[in-house]
């Protein structure tokens, strides 16, 4: 049988709690799993701050046949002017989101591409019901940044299968 996975979002203070299935991610100044453009109009990022970190994972919704595994995770290498989408794959243990300077999304995702993925997750998952380690995202919008929303950046994943 082929495998469903889908995209969760921890939230809330340790250990923290597992949203349902999202389709997208707001970098916004609050601590949820909401995507809508009014939650991102209530929770906007003040210039010169960050957002509060994003702790995301995949969920296994249909067991494969045999495994999951070698996650990998990419973006178009690129970001509006002044800021920076930090980054950090293969957490293995959530922490309660911060939206000052993350110790855990520290690296900047738009060196990693088609042709350079990162490492999200190395392990193997078989059954309905596990998660993926964390991919952790924290975006800095810096003093020189253009007021209005931040255009829309996607994020692709791979896995294999077997």
């Amino acid at each position: 049988m082929v495998a469903t996975l889908t995209l969760r979002v921890q939230t809330g203070s340790s250990p923290g709690s597992q949203s349902s299935a999202v389709t997208g991610v707001d970098l916004i100044s609050a601590d949820n799993a909401t995507n809508s453009l009014a939650n991102r109009q209530a929770n906007p990022i003040t210039v010169g701050t960050r957002s509060y970190e994003k702790f995301l994972k995949l969920r296994v919704d249909v067991a494969p046949a045999n495994a999951v595994t070698n996650f990998k995770i990419w973006g178009d290498g690129s970001v509006a002017a002044n800021t920076t989408l930090f980054f950090k794959g293969a957490v293995t243990s959530y922490t309660t989101p911060v939206s000052t300077a993350s110790s855990v999304a520290t690296e900047d995702f738009t060196d990693y591409t088609s042709g350079a993925k990162a490492d999200w997750d190395t392990a193997s998952y078989t059954t309905i019901g596990d998660v993926t380690k964390y991919a952790v995202f924290q975006l800095s919008v810096g003093s020189g940044a253009a007021p209005g929303n931040w255009p829309t950046e996607t994020c692709s994943y791979s896995y294999d299968e077997t």
